[in-house]
């Protein structure tokens, strides 16, 4: 059942509530976009991993200290009033949420489709792309001619070239009176991701993005690598001797260390898969 609703809410996400399509359409069109979704949808789910962060389906966190996190929020804030059409933003970092600006139900979903797809095909497409080049024996300590390391994930690939690549459009907002539809743009530098999603009525173009690309790159490649210091001391300071998941239904914070990989990209748990269907089973029977 869990499965199930996120396979609805990650429809929604992408294609609007039931609802609003059949207020602009007709059955036909939504029976068509079922299709279209779901028969690509499913086969990325990996049915055999499923187990109880599934039925929780939470947020990792990235703890910080206070001044990191002003840092962060004050950037973010910068960044939506250097950019109004910027509607809502979310921060990243190492597939831990730092902040969003959306509401609970929305950053749940999306945060699923960033960590669970969007960041893994960017990942491998980058290993491939490293592993053909001519150029892979650059050391990744070398600067890029632009000064920084950022870069769009979802947007212009060369911001010399006249392509504005693949921009997602998603529905948030759906749990509101109005339904807003944004363009979604992805832009990482180092392990930090800034998700600026950007009002749907406004026509992207590649001005706005080099406009975007040279506010965010310098201070988002600074910010993540001070980020990154922190969270390498964080890290070894860090030795989980017991077994658990935690998940506060409040704020929809999860951790384990049950789960060498908290999204589940491989097969990897430190327990069983026995004991952690019987943690589900247990789980299940707490709440009925």
């Amino acid at each position: 059942m869990a499965v199930l609703k996120q396979a609805y809410h990650m429809f929604r996400l992408f294609m609007g509530t039931f609802t609003d399509i059949l207020e602009r359409t007709s059955v036909d069109h939504l029976k068509v976009r079922l299709e279209h979704f779901f028969s690509r949808y499913l086969q990325t789910v990996p049915w055999e991993r499923c187990d109880i962060l599934d039925v929780f389906n939470g947020i990792q966190f990235l703890p910080l200290d206070k001044n990191m996190y002003l840092r962060t929020q004050c950037f973010l804030n910068q960044t939506e009033a250097n950019f109004p059409q910027v509607k809502y933003t979310a921060f990243l970092y190492n597939d831990a949420l730092v902040w969003s600006g959306l509401e609970q139900d929305d950053i749940r979903i999306l945060f699923k489709y960033l960590t669970t797809s969007l960041f893994p095909s960017c990942l491998e497409s980058e290993m491939q792309a490293v592993q053909t080049s001519p150029y892979s024996t650059r050391t990744a300590t070398e600067r890029p001619s632009t000064g920084h390391y950022g870069k769009f994930i979802t947007g212009p690939p060369n911001l010399n070239d006249t392509s504005l690549g693949k921009i997602p459009r998603i529905f948030v907002n759906t749990q509101g009176t109005k339904t807003d539809e944004c363009n979604l743009l992805v832009y990482r530098a180092l392990s930090a991701s800034i998700c600026l999603m950007v009002e749907g009525s406004y026509q992207l173009n590649l001005d706005f993005c080099r406009a975007v690309d040279q506010f965010l790159g310098p201070q988002l490649t600074v910010l993540a690598s001070d980020m990154g210091e922190q969270y390498s001391k964080r890290l070894s300071n860090s030795g989980d001797s017991m077994k658990y998941i935690y998940f506060n239904h409040m704020n929809l914070a999860e951790k384990s260390s049950v789960h060498a990989d908290v999204s589940k990209r491989a097969a990897s748990t430190s327990i069983p898969p026995e004991i952690v269907k019987l943690m589900s089973d247990v789980q299940a029977d707490l709440i009925m």
